[in-house]
């Protein structure tokens, strides 16, 4: 039995370290260099603010619930894994994104080179093509839908009350 513990020692010890080279994942690499967090709630924010206009009767805190509700943080982390994937970018275009993404200096620099025009109109290119696509626009309508009608019932009940 004493044996065991010796021969394990090593080969944890070589997992341990095949781990530490290995590179992080792309998704990896997302959530650690890109804000998504304070995307989200700025995303929250704006639309909270348009559907006030729509919805008066209602607070802006309970407009951000809903939204917080149906459009989660999560399915936003899981569009940006889709749109910034090594399929999409490479290694040193994400790693410019990023760049970009945590000092708008660089980034109005990027946008003075070809490089930084060709990334911006790929970025923009995908986007689009993204936002075109008849499966992300109906989950986006059923999404929008779900919120109206939990806005329109949460007005009903204060007109109720």
């Amino acid at each position: 039995m004493p044996r065991l513990p010796k021969l394990l020692l090593p080969l944890l010890i070589t997992a341990a370290l095949v781990a530490c080279d290995q590179k992080p994942t792309r998704e990896e690499q997302i959530l650690a260099n890109l804000p998504l967090q304070e995307a989200y709630e700025h995303n929250i924010e704006r639309m909270a603010s348009l559907l006030r206009r729509t919805h008066p009767q209602l607070d802006e805190q309970a407009i951000r619930e809903v939204l917080r509700k149906h459009l989660t943080v999560e399915d936003q982390r899981q569009d940006l894994f889709k749109l910034y994937s090594e399929q999409h970018f490479s290694d040193a275009e994400f790693a410019s994104i990023v760049a970009a993404t945590r000092d708008p200096a660089k980034a109005r620099a990027m946008e003075e080179t070809e490089e930084g025009k060709r990334l911006s109109e790929k970025l923009t290119r995908l986007m689009r093509e993204t936002a075109r696509d008849p499966k992300v626009q109906a989950l986006a309508e059923q999404r929008m839908q779900q919120v109206e009608d939990e806005l329109a019932e949460q007005e009903e009940k204060a007109l109720l009350r």
